[in-house]
């Protein structure tokens, strides 16, 4: 503030408006870096959205990238007897489900056993201290009453603290005298987890003994100790409920899975408006996008494109194509659903439908079994052949056989190789041929791919890239700002420095001046004076 004071007193000049317009001609290098500045944080928020709306499309891809996830399969059961409304069974289904018919006959329920003691005067009446043996299936324990417990509540306690499968419960049967009964019941159904009591301490009857449940599907008789039946039709679990007979009926769940369609569809189309967006440029103005012509995002788009166009290899039916089933790229790069066709292709053949969005592995030969693939393993046919004792793997049509990788009877194929990460088992090492071992990866499944590059911060893929590039970039810029910033600071000291010495020499030159001229003017005027 001591050298704004002078500013200008001496020479008559705005010093002050001098020294700013000379600093803001000076900042205009750290205007132009923040410009950069600005632009790439905006073209890093932009990379940061895309990662989200593409994490959030990969989700919806997940619903459908495996054959799994992608097949529904609906199931119901229609008593024989239509005016039946009692529910015999009840059934719940997994993608390995196949449609089909199957004929049920509920003959009884799995019980658990039910004992029951004599009556007591309350909870806390007196139990005879000693021991008696729970036996529970193959289990017993032995039940210790003493001091501390020799009550019928004590006498609950131990049954449920005895890790016996057997739970007591109390039960009052309104009697004037000894209303209170202990209710002892198996924890699980069946004949072999039946419940007994030895051991005069409390008198127990059997009011229920244990049973497996009777059924028969398809005229096959069985016999099982739950009524949660889970391994008698694949992929399906049966609930009984009650004896009865009907006809369980298992379709596949075409509106579950055309929802599926469909948000993959819309969520791929959003994405492709959102890309086009991101890459536009205004042909009036010549103003572009924040990543207009960036390589990361037009190879995505292409990438998307031509995964929903192309050609799925190694599927079992004749659809081969998207457009063959209903689903066509537009022109503008969206896809649309005809229903008709789609309908009429899942009616003719809903597992090549699957194959066309789904991953599925399937062989050949009884004697391999697809295991899994890795983000490596390429989708088609591979031959598999045993020399020398070691699996070989070649892709179909070729004759070059490369070692599998692995021991015992797990194998994986070759790194370097289209078979790499191709995981299979086989159960001879003998000499010769074993058949094809075919992976199909649909439409879904590369996307899923394709995604995961993106999105996995692990994997380094090109948008994590970008993300990491324009982050660091924002910081360098930040740098050289505070930089700038500095010398600016410096730059503008150093001129009011200057100013207020110019000012301080003009004063002192001023003074001359004054001094000079009083001594002129005395000179004169002593001239002036003798005349």
């Amino acid at each position: 503030m001591a050298q704004a004071a002078i500013f200008g007193i001496n020479s008559n000049l705005d010093t002050g408006g001098i020294i700013d317009n000379l600093v803001s001609l000076q900042r205009t290098p750290i205007n132009l870096v923040e410009a950069k500045r600005a632009l790439e944080e905006a073209k890093l928020l932009t990379f940061q959205d895309l990662k989200g709306r593409l994490q959030t499309f990969k989700s919806v891809v997940n619903t459908l990238n495996t054959e799994a996830k992608f097949l529904s399969t609906q199931s119901n059961f229609s008593n024989n007897n239509s005016s039946d409304t009692n529910s015999v069974a009840s059934l719940s289904t997994s993608s390995e489900a196949t449609s089909g018919t199957f004929s049920l006959t509920v003959n009884n329920l799995a019980n658990e056993t039910k004992l029951i003691s004599d009556g007591f005067s309350s909870t806390s009446g007196a139990v005879t201290q000693g021991t008696f043996t729970i036996v529970a299936g193959a289990a017993s324990a032995t039940i210790t009453i003493d001091s501390t417990n020799d009550t019928a509540d004590g006498l609950r306690l131990a049954i449920n603290n005895s890790g016996i499968n057997a739970q007591a419960t109390f039960l009052n049967d309104g009697s004037d005298t000894n209303p209170v009964r202990l209710v002892l019941s198996g924890t699980q159904t069946g004949t072999d987890n039946a419940v007994s009591v030895s051991g005069s301490l409390v008198t127990f009857t059997e009011t229920q003994a244990a049973q497996d449940a009777s059924l028969v599907l398809d005229g096959v008789a069985i016999t099982k100790s739950t009524n949660t039946v889970t391994d008698i039709i694949t992929g399906t679990i049966i609930t009984l409920e009650s004896a009865g007979s009907g006809t369980i009926t298992q379709s596949s769940d075409t509106d579950t899975i055309k929802g599926k369609i469909q948000a993959y569809v819309d969520g791929f189309n959003e994405l492709m408006v959102h890309l086009d967006d991101l890459l536009s440029l205004n042909t009036d103005t010549g103003e572009t996008s924040v990543l207009f012509a960036n390589f990361a995002v037009q190879n995505l788009q292409q990438k998307l494109r031509e995964t929903a166009s192309q050609e799925i290899l190694g599927v079992s039916g004749d659809f081969q194509y998207l457009s063959q089933i209903g689903v066509r790229t537009l022109s503008d790069g969206t896809l649309s659903i005809d229903d008709g066709d789609l309908t009429d292709a899942m009616a003719e053949d809903i597992t090549n439908v699957s194959e066309l969005f789904s991953s599925s592995g399937s062989t050949s030969s009884s004697a391999v079994t697809f295991i899994g693939f890795t983000t490596e393993t390429a989708s088609g046919g591979y031959d598999i052949q045993v020399s020398g004792g070691v699996p070989q793997l070649a892709t179909s049509g070729s004759t070059t056989f490369v070692d599998a990788t692995g021991s015992g009877n797990f194998y994986a194929g070759a790194d370097g190789t289209d078979a790499e990460g191709l995981n299979f088992r086989v159960s001879s090492l003998t000499d010769g041929d074993y058949g094809t071992i075919t992976l199909t990866l649909g439409v879904a499944a590369l996307t899923n791919r394709i995604l995961a590059n993106l999105t996995d911060s692990s994997l380094d893929g090109p948008l994590e890239a970008e993300i990491d590039t324009a982050t660091e970039t924002i910081a360098d810029y930040d740098e050289t700002i505070i930089d700038l910033e500095e010398r600016l600071v410096l730059f503008e000291e150093d001129l009011r420095e200057k100013f207020t010495n110019l000012e301080v020499l003009l004063g002192r030159l001023n003074s001359q001046r004054d001094a000079f001229d009083q001594s002129i003017d005395g000179i004169r005027a002593l001239f002036s004076g003798g005349g």
